[in-house]
């Protein structure tokens, strides 16, 4: 397996390297873009498998799943073609003996397979294999306004970069999220003009964020009968749960950074630059930090992570479930 000197190499990089064929047997993937990892696996299994190949395109998770089953799984022969494709979501959640029982196969993985791991947290697993081909598909400090004029672009259309920051704004740094608004934005817009600020404003969904935000504040101030109120209220606009979700997910990820640049005592300019927020975003977010311990947020995320799964995967009704989800953070977020 050729080494990865690259620490930048994502999602171009990627694509440009299994385009050329040459197709390794084991990837690690970092990084909390599922956006473009979700891409990546689309161009891989393409070039693996084909399109049509579903008996050979295997998923597992790293919170239900062990090394021995993965490392099975790819040893075994394909059933009707010449590879198999194995996908480990969320490996940063499997347990550090069963990532160290995975290093014999790391070291001499079969020809077989393709193993893609997925460490989302964006975190460098400690493995002692340094020859493991590895991408990050987080994007660099300051990135975010570019990926969005560049998907715009693959869109067929452009956007202003002022728009694309009011756009951030309001939607957050996911580019799931962000993609699905150009998509929407793309189709309003009058052929031949750029995305603008008043088309954002028109079309963007802002009440609706508007609402996440009033939710997020009504878990943090364990006020059930607002929190209650206004998850009605987005339901009645048909917000998409998992929609509502990510934007919970972003709010206490950015939390979590927040309390950690704070306890480190970092500059007030250079935190403000990290958070990419300004000092008055910043000091509603510092009543937060407040609230929240360590141990608290740790507990929440693993609730929302589990609500995700729920989602996803879940043949109880989505609303349930994320109605489930706020009762539990009001009733545990101390």
């Amino acid at each position: 397996m050729k080494r990865k000197t690259s620490k930048k190499a994502g999602y171009e990089e990627f694509v440009k390297e299994i385009s050329s064929g040459d197709i390794s047997p084991l990837y690690l993937f970092r990084g909390d873009q599922i956006h473009l990892i979700d891409k990546a696996l689309h161009e891989l299994r393409s070039r693996v498998l084909g399109e049509a190949d579903d008996m050979n395109y295997i998923v597992f998770h790293g919170d239900s799943t062990s090394a021995a089953e993965i490392s099975e799984n790819a040893s075994t022969v394909p059933m009707f073609s010449n590879k198999k494709l194995i996908v480990v979501k969320n490996a940063e959640k499997l347990k550090a003996k069963e990532l160290t029982s995975l290093e014999p196969y790391f070291e001499s993985p079969s020809p077989l397979s393709c193993v893609v791991m997925i460490f989302s947290d964006g975190k460098a697993p400690k493995i002692k294999n340094k020859k493991l081909p590895t991408f990050n598909f987080s994007l660099e400090k300051g990135n975010t306004v570019s990926a969005v004029i560049e998907e715009a672009q693959r869109l067929g259309c452009k956007i202003t970069a002022r728009a694309a920051q009011t756009l951030i704004s309001l939607v957050g740094e996911d580019l799931k999220e962000l993609h699905n608004e150009l998509v929407k934005l793309s189709l309003y817009r009058v052929e031949g003009t750029e995305i603008d600020i008043e088309d954002i404003e028109k079309h963007t969904r802002k009440a609706q964020f508007g609402d996440v935000f009033a939710l997020i504040n009504a878990i943090s101030k364990r006020n059930k009968r607002e929190a209650h109120r206004v998850l009605l209220d987005l339901e009645e606009q048909g917000e998409e749960p998992l929609s509502v979700l990510s934007r919970i997910i972003w709010r206490f990820r950015l939390v979590w950074k927040a309390k950690e640049l704070t306890d480190k005592k970092t500059p007030k300019p250079e935190l403000l630059k990290e958070l990419k927020m300004s000092p008055g975003a910043f000091y509603y977010l510092s009543e937060d930090l407040k609230k929240y311990s360590y141990e608290d947020i740790t507990r929440i995320m693993g609730l929302l992570s589990e609500c995700d799964k729920k989602l996803k995967m879940s043949y109880v009704p989505k609303e349930y479930q994320l109605t489930k989800l706020v009762t539990e953070l009001l009733s545990k977020s101390r």
